[in-house]
């Protein structure tokens, strides 16, 4: 009877740790300075970025922010080594700290790949555009 005791007492323990682990990445993950994509988040470094469906089919909508104000817009394509199209943040065409882009008409089975463009400058993953599959949000 001890033995299942103990037994139950350490599966308990255990879950209680992935749980609280878990929450905790969630949480931090999704707090306002937190960065996990780019190393600082100083002027218009972004930060808080989200690819998700866009409102209307075969569209995707871009968010992030910016501690200061900042011209932002996407370059984006089907080839990580050519991002031939631009998508603006057509809500905040001058500076802003809230930047939201949608990119529309695409191809719900082709992979993406994106950089930010923020004030002039690119942001993607350790020199790699990020990406996403329509499919997949």
């Amino acid at each position: 009877m001890q033995m299942k005791f103990k037994i139950f007492g350490m599966f308990l323990g255990i879950a209680l740790v992935i749980v609280s682990i878990s929450t905790f990445l969630f949480f931090k993950s999704n707090v306002r300075s937190y960065d996990s994509l780019f190393a600082k988040q100083e002027g218009c470094t972004p930060y808080n970025l989200f690819v998700e469906k866009g409102d209307d089919d075969f569209s995707v909508r871009i968010r992030w922010m910016t501690k200061e104000k900042c011209v932002g817009f996407v370059q984006y394509g089907l080839d990580r080594d050519d991002l031939n199209r631009i998508g603006l943040d057509v809500e905040n065409i001058t500076k802003a700290i809230e930047h939201e882009v949608v990119l529309k008409k695409l191809l719900a089975k082709e992979r993406y790949f994106f950089i930010i463009n923020s004030d002039n400058k690119g942001y993607a993953r350790e020199g790699a555009p990020l990406e996403f599959l329509l499919e997949d949000l």
